[in-house]
């Protein structure tokens, strides 16, 4: 099996290399990274709303155990 690795690469290398040189293929290169390019973008805006949801529990968190400890005081 190792000996289809090197003629493999080439191949994909090659196919690289033609999919860049041809118009259309800069093309679907430009639009494969614009739209990664977006999706990192909405992933960015999740996880600030996933930090705000995070706060908000932890701050929740927070009163609790502050409330169990004027409990215990108080006995």
């Amino acid at each position: 099996m190792r000996n289809w690795m090197l003629p493999l690469a080439v191949l994909g290398i090659s196919g690289l290399g033609l999919a860049i040189v041809s118009e259309r293929g800069r093309q679907t290169m430009l639009t494969l990274f614009d739209a990664v390019a977006e999706s990192v973008t909405e992933s960015k805006d999740s996880f600030v709303d996933f930090g705000q949801g995070m706060d908000l529990q932890l701050a929740h968190i927070q009163r609790t155990l502050d409330h169990l400890s004027q409990a215990l005081e108080g006995r």
